[in-house]
């Protein structure tokens, strides 16, 4: 029995060695495969209304990590040329490094139109939000048409934050609607109603809901936590934070394994805050005592003074209610001592509000509430 297991292993292994190549030879094989193409499609609506443009964030990231993986990029709006380049977030490294060590900014600078994008050939779309992109990529027609090639085709697509609006028009052959019967998110009706109030009266469409209305299978995370879907070769994310890896995701579809990277630090602390929620407030503890330069403090504190009112059952709210309490430790400042309070308020627990408003004026100095808040704390 021992001789017709070793025969049958050795047996295993030659033929293992005449399919499989060498590691030198499967070095060799990748260094001689043709770099992969994206076309990166980004709305040219702040041209004419700078509010209401792509989101510059969402395309850096996912840019460099294309770049960083030998992947060549064409940058394309509806009607090609020059776009706004806002200046808001260069205090950000990967924004500087965007600006300063890729040719995206000269790009940005002549961007393709949907026409001309449509005589090339890639290997994939990434479609980026932010306002701008449910202005005039769902209704310019040619860019609709040429998006239309990649879903008829089966090329991989991934649309991020409100990028799937894009997509909500697309048709396949037989009528259908390329989303429809699939799993998709984009930014979510909740984080709309939040996030985007001073715009949302101008919007043409909210993207969840013209998405469930082609019959899209409408999946997503608790407001303002990373989440990426994928149904075959759609890959669709829900808001800023979830951008890189809809990226690496793509590349994926792309049969190209992503390499390795340390995460962007509004990334890992919407992931940190998604572990928590699920795993425990000590996550944030052990993450913030062992690694605190990895993570970025005003994204946990927008949590904290965001997610309680977007919290829409009582389990939801308890967990929340935590974090805020676990975020408090960290990010010590005299307005989110003041969102606390305000908070127990809300929820008719006096004692828990006073006993805030008493660490508040012990931590800071001359700490004064609201009078409305005075009143109702009776102080």
């Amino acid at each position: 029995m021992k001789n017709v297991l070793t025969i049958t292993l050795c047996s295993i292994l030659t033929l293992a060695n005449v399919l499989l190549p060498t590691p030198a030879a499967a070095t060799e094989i990748k260094a001689h495969q043709p770099s992969k193409k994206v076309a990166m499609l980004i709305s040219g609506h702040g041209n004419s209304d700078p509010d209401l443009t792509y989101d510059l964030e969402e395309l850096v990231q996912s840019y460099l990590i294309f770049h960083h993986n030998n992947v060549k990029v064409d940058i394309v709006t509806p009607k090609g040329g020059a776009v706004l380049v806002k200046p808001n977030k260069d205090d950000l490294a990967h924004v500087t490094d965007f600006k300063t060590k890729t040719t995206g900014l000269d790009k940005l600078a002549n961007t393709l139109s949907a026409e001309q994008a449509g005589e090339n050939d890639y290997d994939a779309l990434f479609i980026v939000g932010g306002d701008g992109a449910v202005f005039d990529l769902p209704f310019d027609a040619s860019t609709q048409q040429w998006i239309t090639t990649f879903a008829k085709s089966n090329t991989p697509i991934a649309a991020v934050c409100h990028g799937p609006a894009a997509l909500v028009n697309i048709k396949l052959d037989d009528g259908t609607y390329y989303v429809a019967n699939k799993y998709v998110n984009s930014f979510t009706y909740v984080e709309d109603s939040a996030f985007k109030k001073e715009h949302l009266d101008k919007y043409p469409m909210i993207v969840q809901t013209e998405l469930e209305a082609r019959g899209a299978h409408f999946i997503a995370n608790n407001p303002m936590l990373p989440f990426v879907a994928r149904d075959g070769n759609l890959i669709t994310a829900q808001n800023p934070t979830s951008v890189a890896k809809a990226a690496e995701a793509l590349l994926i579809a792309m049969g190209i394994t992503p390499a390795a990277r340390i995460a962007f630090k509004d990334e890992a602390t919407m992931e940190l805050i998604a572990m928590a929620r699920s795993m425990g407030v000590a996550q944030l503890d052990i993450a913030m005592t062992k690694n605190p330069e990895r993570y970025d403090i005003m994204y946990l504190a927008l949590y904290g003074l965001y997610a309680y009112k977007l919290a829409d059952t009582a389990p939801d709210k308890a967990i929340t209610l935590q974090l805020m309490e676990k975020i408090g430790e960290y990010f010590k400042h005299p307005q989110y001592a003041t969102h606390m309070i305000n908070t127990y308020l809300e929820m008719g627990d006096q004692q828990q509000a006073k006993h805030h408003f008493e660490n508040a004026k012990q931590q800071f100095t001359d700490f004064t509430l609201p009078v409305s808040l005075a009143e109702k704390l009776g102080i």
